[in-house]
């Protein structure tokens, strides 16, 4: 009966995964929004990503529409028919005025005409100025708006909406994101980016007669490094002027392949009229990627405008930076990352003692197959988050309690049957042999599915954290192409998998280890004591993100299931030992749903322990005002998930000749916890093109763009990015 117990709570785990989150999502929106407004094509709904004013002068509201399929609303700019939600604040106290954040709109034709808008789920993040921060925030606002689907229909919605003043716990402000901040900024992240440094950009912009049709012709660059296509160029003017769908041109003689080109019609032009001088506003879309920019059509243009200097090969870079994901790999195996699944790689080895040459073999080339295919599913999962728009990184299913829970439970269970509790024998058509990977049974009946899915597990525990070179192919393929992103993850799963495939070229290596005999049951205790601390840290991480008392309903469970489990080992009778059964499974029930009915804590502890350094905020906003006071800056990216992080602080900055030299007056320490989702880290990390952590990076007067540190730290490497970054070249020779 206990056999298949595992199968079928693997099955459970899998089936309720959806009812959890949607319990979670259901319990947490609760504050900081109105009622439903329902009519028959559409809900809608005003809420706040904040649950108190602040000292910022803004407030960012969010006003939702749940459309009926078929029913759409317009974008600020609706196009040939339509018009877009108008917002009176009329009535409204203590506020200044209003900006709707416009998210990417979709293109929508029919009969020739060509709107602009949303469907399905759309927020429309607003950002509200304020008279007075310290003072309340009452919301009346009265929304005018037209959905349409065969017919259109106006249509108006009245909310109020009250925000209480900051408050401040023990002198500190108190956080003031609500439960819907995340989903807010979710769409922000679809605003159209605008300003410099652009990933793409409109380069030339001229216009001309094709076959009688004023036309514009827009050269696009920056595609090809950031790894995304054309899918729609939308151009807005204050003349009553309409611009067909964007159509690729032919390249011309251009000394930058990666300028592309797009030929656009206008309509409505009065004869006589051309469209040269005219001030526009272009947004251009290319998956998830969005950019606006504000130009004057240019005049008679020859052409496309040439790039200045060369670059370096394509190819080339791409064969380099695929040598950094295998190196990256391989010493990802040496990492501190590792060491939670340090007891599933021994078993591994101990395991393969009394196998023949063949099987040896076989059983090392599936762990290596597990590895890589585990590395393709976080390979697709980060392409599925990229194209709807999320944040994406290294590590970040370390941020979903879902996650860590599961994790939990599984390593509780692989720590039992290491401790001989009960053991999994079923058949092959079962897929359940994984945990035969760490039982004495694995010399007779041992599966391949078995080696499979133990590389697949240990994959999913080992990336929480970077390595050398890893941050570099990570944040290349992150910041690239799907196929960018497939064949890095490919090249890092093969690296993680060298020593598998190692012992697969050479079996005979796993016959050096001993007979088995009782000392392997003395390595077995220990190894699933490494196991329960494993699954205890992943408790502490738990913590952080849905507060202790969860965290501890989760353990109540692990420890009530795990006593079931040890009872029904001591009783033969048929009926006590069904009911501790019932016990175990209640008990890993509880610890899978506690999750789901815990609160996260509001505030994230970011304060320092006593004796250690004292960390501000993390607020890179400010980084470049202290530098110009004359300032050097710190800044920290970690998590409680993050080993080589934690590693990096005890041996490194936490050491006694680098904390005096962080203790400089004219030094900021600046730390950014991502144990939880934050779109200003991700954004952050983004900017330098990296993904993961840990990251650490220097600023100061003779380093205003910062130097970036190894992702393992060093004493002499810390110090000496303070001595550049500050101008004093003695700093890290005083420190030592």
């Amino acid at each position: 009966m206990l056999r298949h117990l595992i199968a079928r709570l693997t099955l459970l785990i899998a089936f309720t995964a959806s009812i959890v989150g949607g319990a979670a999502s259901i319990a947490a929106a609760s504050d900081m929004a109105t009622d439903w407004i329902d009519e028959d094509f559409t809900s809608l709904r005003l809420i706040s990503a904040q649950t108190q004013t602040t000292s910022s002068d803004t407030l960012r509201l969010g006003l939702e529409f749940e459309l009926q399929p078929d029913w759409k609303i317009y974008w600020r700019s609706a196009g040939d028919a339509g018009f877009p939600p108008q917002l009176d604040w009329a009535g409204s106290t203590n506020i200044d005025s209003a900006e709707i954040l416009w998210p990417a709109p979709h293109r929508f034709s029919i009969f020739g005409l060509d709107t602009f808008g949303y469907k399905n789920q759309i927020i429309l993040p607003i950002d509200v100025k304020l008279n007075d921060p310290a003072q309340p925030v009452s919301v009346q606002l009265n929304v005018d708006y037209l959905v349409c689907s065969d017919i259109c229909i106006p249509a108006a919605a009245d909310f109020t909406l009250d925000i209480p003043a900051g408050a401040a716990i023990d002198g500190k402000p108190a956080s003031v994101a609500s439960s819907h901040a995340h989903q807010i900024e979710k769409f922000v992240s679809r605003v159209p980016l605008t300003g410099e440094g652009l990933p793409i950009k409109v380069s030339s912009l001229t216009t001309s007669i094709q076959n009688d049709q004023p036309t514009l012709h827009l050269g696009i660059s920056g595609l090809t490094n950031a790894g995304v296509a054309i899918d729609d160029i939308l151009i807005e003017s204050d003349q009553r002027l309409g611009f067909g769908i964007p159509k690729p041109a032919d390249q011309h003689a251009v000394s930058d392949a990666d300028i592309k080109y797009f030929n656009l019609a206008v309509f409505g032009l009065e004869d006589g009229k051309d469209v040269a001088d005219l001030p526009v506003t272009i947004t251009v879309i290319a998956g998830p990627l969005s950019v606006e920019q504000k130009l004057v059509v240019g005049a008679g243009g020859e052409g496309p405008i040439a790039a200045s200097g060369t670059t370096p090969s394509a190819g080339m870079d791409l064969w380099l930076i695929g040598l950094f994901a295998l190196l990256g790999g391989l010493i990802l195996n040496v990492m501190p990352c590792v060491l939670p699944v340090l007891s599933i790689k021994v078993m591994s080895v101990i395991g393969a003692r009394d196998q023949d040459i063949g099987q040896v073999r076989v059983g090392f080339l599936a762990s290596a197959a597990g590895i890589v295919t585990s590395f393709w599913l976080i390979a697709a999962v980060l392409v599925g988050i990229k194209f709807a728009g999320g944040s994406i990184g290294w590590g970040i299913q370390f941020q979903q309690p879902l996650f860590l829970t599961v994790m939990t439970i599984i390593l509780a269970l692989f720590a039992l049957n290491m401790w001989g509790l009960f053991e999994i024998n079923g058949p092959d058509q079962l897929g359940n042999a994984a945990n035969d990977a760490i039982t004495r049974h694995e010399s007779r009946g041992r599966h391949i599915s078995s080696n499979f899915l133990t590389g697949m597990f240990a994959t999913l525990l080992a990336t929480p954290c970077s390595a050398p070179f890893l941050g570099t192919a990570v944040g290349f393929a992150l910041a690239g192409s799907v196929f960018d992103i497939f064949w890095i993850f490919t090249l890092l799963g093969i690296g993680l998998a060298l020593p598998y495939l190692a012992i697969a070229v050479q079996p005979r290596v796993a016959h050096i280890l001993p007979k088995p005999g009782r000392w392997m049951n003395v390595v077995k205790f220990i190894l699933g004591l490494a196991l329960v601390g494993t699954a205890i840290w992943l408790l502490g991480i738990l913590s952080v993100q849905i507060g202790l008392g969860g965290a501890i309903a989760v353990a109540l469970g692990l420890i009530l299931g795990g006593l079931g489990i040890w009872l029904r080992k001591r009783v033969s009778s048929l009926r006590p030992r069904f009911a501790v059964t019932a016990v175990a499974v209640l008990g890993f029930l509880v610890a899978l749903f506690a999750p789901g009915f815990s609160r996260p804590p509001a505030t994230m502890a970011t304060a320092p322990k006593a004796g250690t350094l004292q960390w501000q905020a993390f607020a890179p906003e400010t980084i470049s005002t202290l530098v110009a006071d004359g300032k050097t800056v710190l800044v920290d990216v970690t998590a409680e998930w993050c080993v080589t992080c934690q590693v990096n602080k005890k041996l490194v900055l936490e050491t006694a000749g680098v904390m005096d030299a962080l203790q400089d007056a004219d030094i900021i320490l600046m730390q950014a916890d991502w144990t939880r989702p934050d779109q200003k880290i991700a954004d952050y990390l983004a900017s330098y093109d990296r993904y993961g952590i840990p990251f650490n990076a220097v600023y100061g007067p003779s380093a205003p763009d910062g130097i970036l540190l190894s992702e393992l730290l060093s004493a002499d490497a810390v110090l000496r990015a303070l001595g550049d970054a500050s101008g004093k070249s003695n700093l890290a020779s005083s420190a030592n």
